[in-house]
């Protein structure tokens, strides 16, 4: 049944670019071969069947202004379910380079926004690649999807919007967000102030009142970043990489250590990881988008899956040699952040958006992009390892698209036990194939240090 999109969904759905895709991108690295019609008519049966989305596409407004509307559109899966033999010889590189291919093309238009490729000839297995439009599902949507498509995981620890079936959809979707967050915002602030009258609640009243000022300053004027080598004009050409996995425990005891969060201390690497490339000497400080859930992960996510996220923007201390430091101001940065309804505040200016022209949204998102360096998204995966069939997946990671004039997008994703960055960059902004390598080298170098810790 055709359906209106939300505004945030709308938003999504007009920052397409032709420098700039609007598409997450993920990967299952699959230990065995993957028969191409058993994929078929498992996505048939646990995708196409359950999620609209999957079998509609979206329509323009007839005005000027006004939302998406996704229509049906049956999809013939022998056209959105095909399969590529990698060239010899069948290793990551080969592996990357087909997926900067298609990180670069646009998804067909007059299908639903969505496709998969069974890359054969992987390490000896199979890599089953998935592109998905932005405007259709965010990153928590994509981890639902992944948990959906493979066979039922047993750990009790998996949130119900990972692995619960989804819920009928509602109506009004990014209104009764707002009026969720709006409502737990109220709460917390109603907390602080009936604890005022000790010195730690009035300590807590000031820095708060503090961080929402300067949030609502971020948002309405967002700062433009300092000229970075980061900074340019994107081309069609991307490029893919994922680094090394390392125990995600180590990672928590390292957080632990520092008195940070998993997110702060990764940061905080990927702030070490972009001084190492960026020359080590005078680097200024840089500022990221950074993604921020407001879906709740306790609750089954509806079938509509869509998203539910605002943008936040960090410093990152990059201009910090010291990793201790690093790790102290990535984590008094999201403190603050915290306090804020920077997220819900982002999430509110964007849906309104959708309900105008893509060029109002472009020009309100590029604003967010022209303040920022790249962008980083922090996804929790899985966690143990999901089977197709009889086939184990082995690994698993995804790729967050860069929106406006970002160049560069570090996905950051935990997958039973295990965590790994990926890297979108654009070839032009990164210097090519050998500066994402080079980058790529510095983020393993960063983890591998930060596992050690």
């Amino acid at each position: 049944m055709d359906r209106w999109a939300s505004g945030i969904d709308t938003a999504w759905l007009q920052l397409e670019q032709e420098t700039n895709r609007m598409v997450v991108h993920g990967v299952l690295f699959c230990e065995g071969p993957v028969n191409l019609d058993a994929l078929r008519a498992r996505v048939q049966e646990r995708w196409v069947e359950v999620y609209p989305g999957f079998r509609q596409r979206p329509t323009w407004p007839t005005g000027p202004v006004g939302l998406a509307r996704w229509v049906d559109a049956p999809p013939d899966l022998t056209a959105h379910v095909t399969t590529m033999a990698l060239p010899a010889p069948g290793d990551d590189a080969a592996l990357a380079r087909r997926l900067g291919e298609l990180m670069s093309q646009p998804l067909p238009t007059d299908r639903p926004w969505w496709r998969i490729e069974l890359v054969t000839g992987y390490a000896g297995g199979t890599a089953v690649h998935v592109a998905i439009h932005h405007g259709l599902a965010d990153g928590v949507a994509l981890s639902h999807l992944f948990h959906a498509l493979a066979d039922p995981v047993a750990d009790p620890r998996t949130p119900a919007a990972y692995g619960r079936a989804p819920r009928e959809p509602r109506p009004v979707h990014d209104l009764r967000l707002m009026r969720r967050e709006v409502r737990d915002r109220a709460s917390s602030l109603w907390r602080t102030l009936k604890r005022s009258g000790t010195p730690e609640g009035a300590s807590e009243l000031v820095a708060t009142g503090r961080a929402v000022k300067s949030s609502a300053m971020l948002l309405a004027r967002p700062p433009r970043e300092k000229p970075s080598p980061l900074q340019g004009r994107p081309g069609v050409a991307k490029a893919a990489r994922w680094t090394s996995d390392v125990p995600l425990d180590a990672v928590k005891a390292a957080a632990k250590t520092a008195g940070a969060s998993v997110n702060d201390v990764v940061c905080a690497a990927i702030a070490g990881a972009l001084r190492t490339f960026l020359g080590d000497g005078d680097v200024p400080r840089l500022r990221a988008v950074m993604p921020t859930n407001l879906r709740p992960l306790d609750q089954p996510i509806s079938a509509e899956l869509g998203n539910e996220f605002g943008l936040v923007l960090p410093p990152l201390p990059t201009d910090e040699a010291d990793p201790a430091r690093r790790v102290e101001r990535m984590h008094h940065a999201m403190a603050t952040i915290k306090r804020t309804n920077q997220a819900l505040a982002s999430f509110s200016g964007i849906a309104a958006a959708g309900l105008g022209t893509p060029a109002h949204t472009q020009n309100l998102v590029g604003r967010y992009a022209r303040a920022a360096s790249l962008i980083i998204s922090n996804v929790p995966g899985p966690l143990e390892e999901l089977t197709i069939g009889d086939v184990r997946v082995r690994d698993l990671m995804f790729w967050v698209p860069c929106s406006g004039n970002l160049g560069l997008g570090v996905s950051v994703l935990s997958y039973a036990g295990r965590v790994r960055l990926g890297v979108d960059a654009d070839l032009g902004l990164l210097g090519g194939e050998d500066g994402v390598d080079r980058f790529t080298g510095a983020l393993d170098r960063e983890l591998a240090a930060l596992a050690r810790t």
